[in-house]
C-alpha cells in the first residue's frame, strides 16, 4: 500500500494493520494504543523522531493537523530558530498525532521500526 508517506512491502503487514481495526477496537480506543505505541517508541529509543517525521511528511501534517496546531508548530520553530523533527514533536505530541493524524501513517512507522529491529517476516516465505 502507498500514499501519504505509508509503504507496506508484504501482506503479513497489511494483515497485522488491518487486525487492528477489524477486531472491535474503538476509535479511542485505537487512538490511545498508537498514542502509547508511539510515546513507548521514542522513550525506548526504538526510533526517533527523525523516523516518525519520514512518515509523517510535511505534506500530511499540514492536511491533518488543525491550523491551530500547525501554527503553533510554525511559532515554536520560529522562536528556537529551527525547525526540527525534535521540535516538531515537542508541540505535536504523540497523542496529537494518533488524534489527527491516519493511523495507517503511524503504523507504517511502528513497522518499519520492527522491520529495523528484525521483528518483521518481511522476505521470509
Amino acid at each position: 500500500m502507498q500514499g501519504r508517506g505509508v509503504g507496506f512491502n508484504d501482506s503479513s503487514a497489511l494483515l497485522a494493520r488491518d487486525s487492528v481495526y477489524r477486531f472491535g477496537m474503538a476509535n479511542d480506543q485505537r487512538q490511545a494504543w498508537f498514542t502509547k505505541m508511539v510515546e513507548s517508541g521514542l522513550e525506548h529509543k526504538i526510533f526517533a523522531p527523525s523516523d516518525v517525521l519520514a512518515h509523517a511528511t510535511p505534506d500530511v501534517l499540514a492536511n491533518h493537523l488543525p491550523p491551530e496546531l500547525l501554527s503553533k508548530v510554525l511559532a515554536a520553530s520560529l522562536a528556537a530558530g529551527a525547525m526540527t523533527p525534535d521540535r516538531v514533536l515537542e508541540t505535536v505530541t504523540p497523542e496529537l498525532l494518533a488524534r489527527h493524524l491516519p493511523h495507517e501513517v503511524l503504523w507504517a512507522c511502528i513497522a518499519a521500526a520492527a522491520a529495523r529491529a528484525g521483528l518483521s517476516n518481511v522476505g521470509t516465505p
